[in-house]
């Protein structure tokens, strides 16, 4: 079962409920850091027929779809495509061609995102506030991450629970850009920018010596370098004052607990 990862990311147990109100024991099978993506596997045969995956790539603008997600708070919405883009979270997470639809779904988290063939094209992820993007007038809705991104992968995350592409360097920082430089608003304790000294507070100026504006560009530069696990030079101002700090990296999926037998 295809979900979205931060609803199992480091869960002990897995409770599938079905619209008959049918509660399933599941383990998690894999969470794929790249895409965001978590599968879950039943304990027991759910008796379901899967779904067909579409292709987000197909889609029309204003294109209208239908957004299900299950469970005791389960609904339907109709809902409409407003734009695709890349999308970069503050928590060391970038997406491309993520999909915004409008009018938003409380219950997005993990929904299903279906065409009018019936096919998944997109599992919820977020709510934002403006699905159209910047520089047009603010429209509620929600961020889908695209199935695409599942094809070529799924086999390496049947079969190891994670995907090469998810081995990649993990800081410990949320960011956020300002005027056109990035801030950093939270530092995890006990991660590897906490032991290097990085602060709240801090304008990242630069990684490894390439210049950084946006999180987009933050976070590939991080994830470009030769290994996960490496030193990493950001250059920042403190206080107005430039600085440089070496952070070492570490492989963001070690540092995540997994249940006991998975």
């Amino acid at each position: 079962m295809l979900t979205i990862g931060y609803l199992i990311l480091e869960a002990e147990q897995v409770l599938l409920v079905t619209d008959d109100e049918r509660r399933i024991p599941a383990r998690v099978v894999a969470y794929d850091l790249a895409s965001g993506f978590g599968l879950v596997r039943a304990l027991v045969p759910l008796g379901l027929a899967p779904v067909a995956l579409g292709s987000a790539g197909l889609l029309a603008d204003e294109e209208p779809l239908m957004a299900v997600n299950g469970g005791d708070d389960g609904s339907i919405a109709a809902t409409r495509l407003v734009s695709r883009r890349a999308f970069s979270g503050y928590w060391e997470y970038h997406v491309d061609g993520a999909l915004f639809t409008s009018p938003p779904m409380a219950a997005h988290s993990g929904a299903g995102l279906f065409n009018g063939a019936g096919e998944l094209v997109g599992i919820g992820s977020l709510f934002v506030a403006d699905a159209r993007g910047p520089g047009t007038p603010r429209l509620p809705g929600n961020m889908f991450v695209p199935v695409d991104l599942l094809r070529g992968k799924l086999p390496e995350l049947l079969s190891g629970g994670r995907s090469r592409e998810s081995e990649r360097a993990w800081l410990g920082i949320n960011c956020v850009e300002v005027d056109g430089r990035i801030r950093v608003v939270r530092v995890s304790e006990d991660s590897p920018a906490d032991v290097a000294g990085l602060e709240v507070g801090d304008t990242i100026l630069s990684i490894d010596g390439l210049a950084v504006a946006t999180l987009e560009k933050l976070w590939k530069r991080l994830w470009a370098g030769p290994a996960a696990e490496r030193a990493v030079k950001l250059d920042i101002l403190r206080d107005g004052r430039p600085q440089t700090v070496t952070v070492q990296a570490v492989d963001r999926a070690k540092t995540l607990r997994r249940a006991e037998g998975v």
